[in-house]
């Protein structure tokens, strides 16, 4: 099977039913928040035309809706990714992760690492002493797409972003990315 705009990804399951929880596994009932338990990884099986074969068996981070929405299950827990390289709504293929842990990232997606948030000040019973301040809205950029220089930033700058934009997701080491696109990056701090 071979998609012409799609890629094609195994997800053998759409949502991320159990926890780790103090050295244990928890199973959690995802149906009360389904949004945040949404899967937004599989396996590539197939790529669009264009695109390198050697992303074969790498892992595709998509948009979550593809998940959801039936008309990309195709069975046998495959599913279509859709993918436009000028990026804009019609692209859920947000980045390739392949085997030695280097990303590429699709159409105008990036990742940005989301700054350290800073403690509540507690006592030692536990009373919140002081209310953590609200989190600037900026972190390091870890990868962009290959032709955004004209964005004037790079992969390790720290930068702004846009309000709402910062839709959080897991990379297969564990780690936390905000998936955001390119255009909704709006300063690069000078270091």
């Amino acid at each position: 099977m071979k998609a012409l705009n799609h890629f094609i990804v195994h997800i053998p399951n759409k949502f991320k039913n159990e926890v780790s929880f103090n050295g244990g596994k928890l199973e959690i009932v995802n149906k009360y928040n389904e949004f945040e338990h949404r899967v937004n990884s599989g396996e590539i099986i197939n790529v669009p035309k264009g695109i390198d074969k050697q992303h074969v068996g790498s892992t595709m981070y998509f948009h979550h809706h593809v998940v959801i929405e039936q008309r990309y299950d195709i069975g046998d827990d495959l599913y279509l990714v859709q993918y436009d390289s000028n990026g804009g709504y019609g692209n859920h293929s947000i980045g390739i992760e392949n085997k030695d842990g280097d990303l590429t990232m699709l159409g105008d997606w990036c990742f940005v690492l989301p700054a350290d948030e800073p403690e509540e000040e507690t006592s030692a019973s536990g009373i919140i002493l002081s209310i953590k301040e609200e989190p600037e809205l900026e972190g390091v950029l870890l990868a962009i797409p290959e032709d955004s220089e004209w964005i004037g930033a790079q992969p390790g700058d720290m930068v702004g972003y846009t309000k709402n934009s910062e839709y959080e997701m897991e990379l297969l080491d564990g780690s936390k990315v905000y998936r955001m696109r390119a255009t909704e990056l709006v300063y690069v701090k000078e270091a």
